[in-house]
Parts: structure tokens; C-alpha cells; sequence
């Protein structure tokens, strides 16, 4: 069996005469247009690569401002606590009582 059976663009040449033969410049193309394809995922493989990089090793500058964002989490938390446990506890001092009409 001959394996240009298996494409049979070689084989079957249009008679309105727009075939073309395989030239040297066709498989150029496709080895530029590979070229290019494999080049921009390896940027992107390398951009994906740095972004994990800096999230799992911070530079010394960036580890110590999630130290401080944390600990401002903290002290929101601590704070909200806070203010819970005085609401919990009673009213605001300002505010009145809530059947303060009634009287």
C-alpha cells in the first residue's frame, strides 16, 4: 500500500488548476508556526512558574507586610469581639432602653 493513500490531497488535484505542488516553503510555515506556538507556551509556562515561585517564597519585604496585614486581622477580630460582648452586655451607654416610651 503507498502512504500517500492516506492523504489524498496529493492525489486528488483540482481541475480548475489552484493546486499547488509541496514546496519547500509550505514546510517552513509549519515549522515557524511551531516555532511560535511552543515558544509562547513556554512564556506562559515561565510566567505560571514565577507567579507560584513568589506566592510560595516571598522576598523578605513582601513576608513582612503579611505579617502586619495578619496581624491587623487579628485586631480587627479582637475588636469586633469587643464590641460584641459590650453590645451583648447591654446597650450602648448613649442608647436608651427600648420600652423607654412606655414610661
Amino acid at each position: 500500500m503507498n502512504p500517500l493513500h492516506a492523504f489524498m490531497i496529493y492525489t486528488s488535484r483540482p481541475s480548475a488548476g489552484v493546486f499547488v505542488e509541496h514546496t519547500e516553503a509550505m514546510d517552513w510555515f509549519v515549522i515557524a508556526t511551531l516555532c511560535c506556538f511552543f515558544f509562547l507556551l513556554g512564556c506562559l509556562a515561565t510566567a505560571a512558574w514565577q507567579i507560584w515561585r513568589r506566592t510560595v517564597h516571598p522576598t523578605p519585604h513582601e513576608k513582612f507586610m503579611q505579617e502586619l496585614a495578619e496581624e491587623d486581622d487579628e485586631k480587627v477580630i479582637q475588636t469586633a469581639e469587643e464590641s460584641s460582648k459590650i453590645r451583648d452586655a447591654d446597650n450602648y451607654p448613649w442608647e436608651k432602653p427600648p420600652d423607654w416610651w412606655k414610661k
